[in-house]
């Protein structure tokens, strides 16, 4: 039962987005939600050592003895200083799984802000202006969609074109990342973003797939589920190389992030040197950070690679299951020589044991914040999407006042309304 109906809040849960709850009255408005909830996995053991309890209830001879305060047990104590063991041990873990899931939303918001700054960078760098277009000319502005009025006899595409090159490099290297993260290495889970120009159509179809799993080919079916939109898409030039090394072999994850760095670096450089644009006219020290906040992307992007191959102990995590497994089988034990009357034990043997293993999996749920197996894992093609909306925004500029008809404020008239006067 219980793993059935997991499995029913599994399929009309959104593994997209992140839960979002409302607090309150006193706990009521949560207390029905199961999509997202950790108490499922404590039903079985729970039902398990029940089972024993019950079994232990109706054998005659044993339950004889367990009853018998001077030939089984006298008091719990032995058994307090074991289930207080084990209760630090998993709330000790729990509390470093939260911090695994914290470092690694917090790494991956770094990693994309550093690289957006980059982008930004190379596009405004690049924009061509006047003395009537403060915010210089918009990546869609019919002057950035010509040549050059001073450098384009040196070739290259114009502001516009080299916009998406930048964006679709910047959209391109952020979604490799996420796939490293997520241990994903099949490029077909890069799809071409917004093809229908509706930009939340991807995002909207992304739905939960079956129960949650660990093996390769459930964990396949999900990321084709949850594929990663791309501006521009991935030319077959582009996957080409990013599929295998020079020998066939498939190339690493985390060398396909590098190598699309490359890529990016390459392209600014190769607009500064040789083509057309504002960028050459920059001042060095000014250009250099371009490439220093692309670098610290990477950095971050080191950090949060840093929770993606890096598990939690395996002795740490061994144990506690070892000594949860031990805490099951002799719970029911300790509560029959306790409690005498048959029901009781049940209800408190149930209790005891849904708690311990419900607690427990908080810590298994949170210590692996990128596989999409759970709704509390991070969102990342929601991440994703957050990132080619931004590199859509810095094409954008408004238009000049001159060419709205809107008059410009004089620094006088700014100083009235800053100070209330009207």
């Amino acid at each position: 039962l219980p793993i059935f109906l997991f499995g029913v809040v599994l399929q009309v849960a959104d593994l997209t987005r992140m839960i979002h709850y409302r607090k309150g009255w006193g706990g009521l408005l949560i207390l029905f939600r199961v999509a997202g909830t950790s108490w499922p996995f404590g039903i079985i053991p729970g039902l398990i050592s029940t089972g024993i309890s019950l079994a232990l209830s109706y054998w005659e001879w044993a339950d004889e003895k367990i009853r018998s305060r001077d030939e089984f047990i006298s008091h719990p104590y032995a058994f307090q200083l074991f289930a207080y063991l084990l209760g630090f041990l998993m709330v000790f873990r729990t509390n470093f799984a939260y911090q695994r899931y914290w470092e690694a939303m917090g790494a991956m918001q770094n990693m994309a802000a550093k690289w957006l700054d980059g982008a930004l960078m190379g596009i405004a760098f690049d924009a061509a202006g006047n003395p009537e277009r403060p915010y210089l000319e918009g990546a869609g502005d019919d002057a950035s969609k010509k040549p050059h009025p001073v450098s384009g006899a040196k070739g290259g595409p114009d502001h516009a074109g080299y916009f998406g090159e930048i964006a679709h490099l910047c959209s391109l290297l952020h979604a490799l990342a996420l796939q490293h993260l997520r241990c994903d290495s099949n490029l077909d889970n890069l799809e071409f973003a917004y093809p229908s120009g509706n930009m939340m159509s991807v995002a909207n179809k992304m739905s939960s797939f079956g129960l949650p799993s660990f093996s390769p080919a459930k964990m396949g079916d999900t990321y084709r589920q949850q594929k990663l939109p791309v501006l521009g898409g991935l030319s077959a030039a582009e996957r080409k190389v990013l599929e295998t090394d020079a020998v066939g072999h498939t190339l690493p994850t985390d060398a396909r992030v590098a190598m699309v760095e490359g890529w990016f670096m390459r392209r600014l450089i190769a607009r500064q040197k040789f083509e057309q644009g504002e960028s050459f006219v920059t001042s060095p020290p000014i250009l250099s950070r371009l490439y220093q906040v692309i670098s610290d992307g990477t950095l971050w992007f080191g950090a949060a690679s840093k929770v993606a191959i890096t598990p939690f102990p395996f002795p740490y995590h061994n144990l506690i299951a070892v000594f949860l497994w031990i805490y099951t089988t002799l719970c029911p034990v300790l509560i029959n020589g306790i409690i005498m009357d048959i029901g009781l034990r049940a209800v408190f043997v149930f209790v005891s044991v849904f708690c311990y293993h419900a607690l427990n999996h908080i810590g298994d749920n949170l210590e692996d914040p990128y596989l999409p197996y759970d709704p509390n894992e991070l969102p990342l093609p929601e991440l994703q999407h957050s990132v080619n909306m931004r590199l859509y925004a810095f094409g954008v500029v408004p238009a000049s006042p001159a060419s709205t008809g809107e008059k410009v404020l004089e620094v006088d008239m700014i100083h009235a309304k800053l100070n209330g006067k009207h």
